[in-house]
C-alpha cells in the first residue's frame, strides 16, 4: 500500500492532468489523497514544490527505464528497441503520466512553475546519441547520432500520441522494432 507522499503525488498527478495546474487546488489535492492539508505540507512546502517533484519523478522514472534498456547490451538493434519498447510499455503501464506531462509540456499555463523541458529531452536525446556512437564506433552504422536520436523519439512520440489519443495499438515491440528499422535503413555504412 502507498504511503501518503505517494498517494499525494498520484492524486494530484491525476488532477492535473484532467484540470491542469491553475485549475487544481490544494484542497483538491487533499480530497483526492484522502489527505489533510497539514499531512500535504508535511511532504511538499507548497502547489509549487508539489509541481516540480512530480516532474522529477516523472522524468526520473523515465530516465532509470532508458539507461537499464540501453546498458543491457548486445547489438545495436537490439538496444534500440528495447529502449523504445520500454517507453512503450511505461506508457501502457501509467498513461496518467504520459497525459500528465503532455498537458505540462504542451499546454502550458502562464502560472505554471519553472521546469527545464529541453535539458530533459537533451538528456534522453545524448542517452539514446550514445548507444548510437557506439553503434557508429563498432562499425555497424554512419550517420549524426544527434539527428537519429531526435528522429527515433519524434516517432517513438508520435506513436504514443496514436494511442493515447485514437487507442491504436501502436505501443508493442514489434512497432518499436518497425522504427528502428526505419531509422537504421538511412544509417547504413556506405
Amino acid at each position: 500500500m502507498p504511503g501518503a507522499r505517494e498517494t499525494i503525488l498520484q492524486a494530484a498527478m491525476s488532477l492535473f492532468a484532467r484540470k491542469g495546474y491553475a485549475g487544481t487546488s490544494t484542497r483538491e489535492i487533499c480530497e483526492s489523497a484522502g489527505v489533510t492539508k497539514p499531512v500535504l505540507y508535511y511532504y511538499f512546502h507548497d502547489k509549487q514544490h508539489l509541481y516540480r517533484e512530480l516532474m522529477i519523478d516523472a522524468f526520473g522514472y523515465y530516465r532509470k527505464l532508458l539507461l537499464r534498456a540501453a546498458r543491457s547490451g548486445g547489438k545495436l538493434r537490439d538496444r534500440l528497441i528495447r529502449i523504445i519498447h520500454e517507453d512503450f510499455r511505461s506508457a501502457r503501464e501509467d498513461p496518467e503520466r504520459v497525459r500528465f506531462l503532455l498537458r505540462m509540456i504542451l499546454a502550458p499555463e502562464e502560472d505554471l512553475p519553472y521546469f527545464n523541458y529541453v535539458e530533459e529531452f537533451d538528456q534522453e536525446r545524448a542517452l539514446i546519441s550514445g548507444v548510437l556512437q557506439e553503434g557508429i564506433d563498432a562499425g555497424e552504422i554512419r550517420c549524426d547520432p544527434r539527428l537519429v536520436a531526435a528522429s527515433l523519439m519524434s516517432m517513438e512520440l508520435f506513436a504514443i500520441l496514436e494511442n493515447l489519443l485514437a487507442g491504436r495499438p501502436t505501443l508493442t515491440r514489434k512497432h518499436a522494432s518497425r522504427l528502428v528499422d526505419v531509422v537504421l535503413q538511412g544509417c547504413r555504412p556506405g
